[in-house]
């Protein structure tokens, strides 16, 4: 993702952020906001990612299926209640330890040991996970970046995803507010 790209985006998770908040979208469920929010960044990256979020269960101890647009459907439905810990792929372990991790090659990886032979039968090689938080810093989920080569985030795709993840954050917290219970759809 270029510099140019990297504005772009930020300019239109701005105007998605806009929208959500004017009283039409109230109602709307949380799935919906984070895949729009999704597509928005997918888009703006020219299509070079395929993002996912997931979001910590009411136990605090599994992710579960937030949204993931272009992640395959049996991809999804597989990792749908990991746990969170040391070693469980690029999103079980960011929200173990609370700082994003960035795996550059599923294929070799350590974290990916129990989830490599699913992630490369879909075709994902690359997995950046960032952990998402509340005001009070307790873990909400998690956002991820996959690629299907090989690499490591840049400079301007490292800002391009706090600038995802911010959003995000602030969607699940105004969904959960107009709820005023659990985060879950």
């Amino acid at each position: 993702m270029g510099i140019g790209a990297a504005i772009e985006l930020e300019d239109a998770l701005g105007a998605v952020r806009a929208a959500h908040r004017t009283p039409r979208d109230v109602a709307l469920p949380l799935r919906a906001k984070l895949e729009e929010l999704l597509l928005t960044a997918e888009i703006a990256s020219g299509g070079g990612m395929v993002a996912s979020v997931l979001l910590v269960d009411e136990t605090g101890e599994r992710l579960r299926h937030g949204a993931a647009p272009n992640l395959p459907v049996g991809y999804c439905e597989a990792i749908d209640g990991i746990l969170i810990g040391p070693g469980v792929g690029s999103c079980g372990t960011a929200a173990f330890l609370g700082h994003p991790v960035y795996v550059t090659d599923v294929e070799r990886d350590p974290l990916w040991a129990d989830f490599r032979h699913l992630a490369l039968r879909h075709g994902l090689r690359a997995c950046w996970s960032r952990p998402l938080f509340d005001a009070g810093g307790a873990v909400l989920g998690t956002f991820a970046v996959y690629h299907h080569t090989p690499r490591s985030p840049t400079p301007t795709e490292l800002d391009a995803i706090g600038v995802i993840a911010s959003a995000v954050e602030s969607a699940i917290v105004e969904h959960a507010v107009s709820l005023g219970s659990g985060l879950l759809p």
